[in-house]
Protein backbone atom coordinates (compact mmCIF):
# COMPACT_ATOMS: atom_id res chain seq x y z
CA UNK A 1 0.00 0.00 0.00
CA UNK A 2 1.25 3.40 -0.86
CA UNK A 3 -0.16 5.22 2.16
CA UNK A 4 1.79 3.02 4.65
CA UNK A 5 5.22 4.19 3.53
CA UNK A 6 7.16 5.94 6.30
CA UNK A 7 4.75 5.02 9.07
CA UNK A 8 4.88 2.43 11.82
CA UNK A 9 3.90 -1.08 10.76
CA UNK A 10 0.18 -1.55 10.35
CA UNK A 11 -1.56 -4.71 11.44
CA UNK A 12 -0.64 -7.58 13.73
CA UNK A 13 3.16 -7.41 13.42
CA UNK A 14 3.69 -5.30 16.56
CA UNK A 15 1.32 -7.41 18.68
CA UNK A 16 3.01 -10.61 17.49
CA UNK A 17 6.41 -9.25 18.50
CA UNK A 18 5.04 -8.24 21.93
CA UNK A 19 3.47 -11.67 22.46
CA UNK A 20 6.73 -13.35 21.48
CA UNK A 21 8.68 -11.20 23.94
CA UNK A 22 6.17 -11.97 26.72
CA UNK A 23 6.40 -15.67 25.87
CA UNK A 24 10.20 -15.57 26.25
CA UNK A 25 9.97 -13.72 29.57
CA UNK A 26 7.37 -16.17 30.90
CA UNK A 27 9.44 -19.14 29.73
CA UNK A 28 12.59 -17.81 31.43
CA UNK A 29 10.64 -17.19 34.66
CA UNK A 30 9.30 -20.75 34.56
CA UNK A 31 12.78 -22.14 33.98
CA UNK A 32 14.12 -20.17 36.96
CA UNK A 33 11.25 -21.45 39.13
CA UNK A 34 11.96 -25.04 38.04
CA UNK A 35 15.65 -24.60 38.82
CA UNK A 36 14.93 -23.19 42.27
CA UNK A 37 12.37 -25.92 42.98
CA UNK A 38 14.93 -28.58 41.99
CA UNK A 39 17.45 -27.06 44.42
CA UNK A 40 14.88 -27.04 47.24
CA UNK A 41 14.13 -30.69 46.47
CA UNK A 42 17.85 -31.48 46.66
CA UNK A 43 18.11 -29.88 50.10
CA UNK A 44 15.04 -31.79 51.31
CA UNK A 45 16.39 -35.03 49.89
CA UNK A 46 19.71 -34.50 51.73
CA UNK A 47 17.84 -33.91 54.99
CA UNK A 48 15.79 -37.11 54.51
CA UNK A 49 18.99 -39.03 53.74
CA UNK A 50 20.67 -37.71 56.90
CA UNK A 51 17.66 -38.75 59.01
CA UNK A 52 17.77 -42.21 57.42
CA UNK A 53 21.50 -42.53 58.15
CA UNK A 54 20.98 -41.48 61.79
CA UNK A 55 18.16 -43.98 62.28
CA UNK A 56 20.22 -46.76 60.68
CA UNK A 57 23.20 -45.90 62.89
CA UNK A 58 20.98 -46.01 65.98
CA UNK A 59 19.66 -49.44 64.94
CA UNK A 60 23.16 -50.76 64.31
CA UNK A 61 24.50 -49.43 67.61
CA UNK A 62 21.58 -51.12 69.41
CA UNK A 63 22.38 -54.40 67.62
CA UNK A 64 26.10 -54.08 68.42
CA UNK A 65 25.39 -53.39 72.08
CA UNK A 66 23.80 -56.83 72.41
CA UNK A 67 26.78 -58.64 70.85
CA UNK A 68 29.91 -59.90 72.50
CA UNK A 69 32.94 -57.64 71.87
CA UNK A 70 35.42 -58.74 69.21
CA UNK A 71 38.76 -59.51 70.83
CA UNK A 72 40.65 -59.80 67.53
CA UNK A 73 42.80 -56.63 67.24
CA UNK A 74 43.63 -57.22 63.57
CA UNK A 75 39.95 -56.93 62.65
CA UNK A 76 40.05 -53.18 63.23
CA UNK A 77 41.18 -51.02 60.32
CA UNK A 78 44.03 -48.75 61.34
CA UNK A 79 44.74 -45.47 59.61
CA UNK A 80 43.50 -41.99 58.94
CA UNK A 81 40.52 -41.13 56.87
CA UNK A 82 41.34 -39.78 53.42
CA UNK A 83 41.88 -36.04 53.11
CA UNK A 84 39.11 -35.75 50.53
CA UNK A 85 36.61 -36.95 53.15
CA UNK A 86 38.13 -34.74 55.82
CA UNK A 87 38.25 -31.47 53.88
CA UNK A 88 35.58 -32.06 51.27
CA UNK A 89 35.64 -30.95 47.69
CA UNK A 90 37.03 -27.46 47.17
CA UNK A 91 36.55 -27.13 43.41
CA UNK A 92 34.16 -28.33 40.73
CA UNK A 93 34.84 -29.59 37.23
CA UNK A 94 31.36 -28.57 36.09
CA UNK A 95 31.14 -25.36 34.07
CA UNK A 96 29.70 -22.34 35.89
CA UNK A 97 27.04 -21.81 33.22
CA UNK A 98 24.99 -24.48 31.42
CA UNK A 99 25.92 -24.63 27.77
CA UNK A 100 22.58 -24.20 26.01
CA UNK A 101 20.45 -22.38 28.59
CA UNK A 102 19.19 -18.82 28.26
CA UNK A 103 18.45 -18.59 32.00
CA UNK A 104 20.89 -16.74 34.25
CA UNK A 105 22.54 -19.55 36.25
CA UNK A 106 22.42 -19.82 40.02
CA UNK A 107 25.64 -20.46 41.92
CA UNK A 108 26.74 -24.11 41.73
CA UNK A 109 26.56 -26.13 44.95
CA UNK A 110 29.32 -28.67 45.60
CA UNK A 111 31.56 -29.95 48.38
CA UNK A 112 32.00 -27.62 51.34
CA UNK A 113 29.38 -25.21 49.98
CA UNK A 114 26.70 -27.71 51.13
CA UNK A 115 28.04 -27.50 54.69
CA UNK A 116 28.09 -23.70 54.66
CA UNK A 117 24.54 -23.51 53.30
CA UNK A 118 23.32 -25.95 55.93
CA UNK A 119 24.97 -23.88 58.67
CA UNK A 120 23.33 -20.72 57.31
CA UNK A 121 19.99 -22.53 57.08
CA UNK A 122 20.10 -23.54 60.76
CA UNK A 123 20.76 -19.99 61.99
Amino acid sequence: MVDSIGRAPVGRYDTIRRKKRNFLQRTIQKMEQWRDKARINLFQQRERYKLKVKSNQALMSAKKAGRMPNLNPSAVAIGDKPKSREYGVTHSTLPLKPKYSIVKPAKRIYGNIWKRLEREDKT
